[in-house]
């Protein structure tokens, strides 16, 4: 617990100084209130690691906060790195992608020792630390590289409620089908710094169905993981791990595009505060989330998957607008 609380006080620190070294316009920061940093940071937190898509479970909770509400209207004077006007669309969905630094910094406080382990093997040139590094890097290439060739089709025409709702149960009925089909392998203290490489490729090419919002990075990584002849706990554990290079090179790609612009459109209270609730709610799904797993499978997650998404495509067919 003290990790989480210094990682959380350096988190707030780092936010605060990297988004007030400019003076922000008032008309750039319309919509980015604490309540929206306060629902996003916690719909962010508590689902990233569950196989439930916390895209998905973000892009429903802007729509449903009407986020944002002049959807293609341009942040005025506010230009990312390659000098495009940045619209209000994307101050809002790439905050859906930044946020998840909160949930990274959980990750590094839940598997402080193993990724302690993994640095420091590296560095004195241990093997069993290049093997589990080379099968993290082996899981996510595949997903990286389709986003970085397919990320503006992604975001034209994935990031609906619709395309959400479909995923969320078609996902729901895999995870069913997957519990019943698929074999019991008993755990094992050595198993995940012994993925090899052809384990770690079907994990990286299972996540690649997680660039559809309502699909869920963990559930395609666990699933993937299940699929490679991991046991529950392993499968967890290593989509843990992969999530923690996934997440961080998107969230800093974001980021990184946003360029200047980052600092111009989200205030450093509301971003602070989002970042703060997502690490926080992240740290406990995660605790929770590896026991769950391992006794209980992913059954009782297909059922909500199921029953959210029939509800969400029920609204959608008796005309309610999100």
């Amino acid at each position: 617990m003290r990790r989480l609380v210094c990682a959380l006080l350096l988190l707030t620190a780092c936010t605060s100084f990297a988004t007030e070294q400019t003076e922000t316009p008032a008309e750039t920061r319309a919509g980015f209130t604490y309540g929206r940093a306060l629902i996003t940071g916690t719909v962010e937190g508590v689902t990233e690691f569950l196989p439930v898509s916390s895209t998905g479970h973000m892009i429903i909770s802007d729509r449903l906060m009407h986020v944002p509400d002049d959807a293609h209207i341009t942040v005025s004077g506010v230009t990312d790195r390659k000098g495009r006007p940045v619209t209000q669309e994307r101050v809002a969905d790439d905050y859906i992608v930044i946020i998840q630094v909160g949930a990274i910094a959980a990750v590094l406080v839940v598997f402080f020792s193993r990724v302690r382990g993994v640095l420091f093997g590296l560095l004195r040139a241990e093997r069993p630390a290049l093997h589990l590094s080379i099968a993290l890097l082996i899981a996510f290439f595949p997903s990286a590289l389709l986003g970085l060739f397919f990320k503006e089709a992604i975001g034209a025409y994935l990031f609906s409620v619709e395309v959400v709702a479909a995923a969320l149960m078609v996902g729901g009925v895999v995870i069913l089908g997957a519990e019943q089909l698929l074999p019991k392998v008993k755990f094992s203290e050595k198993e995940v710094a012994q993925i090899n490489p052809r384990q770690a490729l079907t994990v990286g090419l299972c996540q690649c169905l997680a660039l559809i919002p309502g699909t869920s990075r963990s559930l395609s990584t666990i699933l993937g993981g299940r699929l490679a002849g991991l046991s529950n706990p392993a499968a967890t554990e290593f989509s843990f791990l992969v999530g923690l290079i996934t997440l961080t090179a998107a969230s800093v790609y974001k980021m990184w595009s946003l360029g200047p612009a980052l600092m111009q459109v989200y205030p450093a209270g509301p971003a602070g505060l989002g970042l703060l609730v997502a690490a926080l709610t992240a740290f406990i799904a995660v605790k929770w989330m590896i026991g769950f797993v391992s006794r209980r499978g992913m059954g009782p997650f297909a059922w909500y998957r199921i029953v959210l998404g029939g509800a969400l495509l029920l609204s959608l067919l008796l005309g309610y607008k999100f």
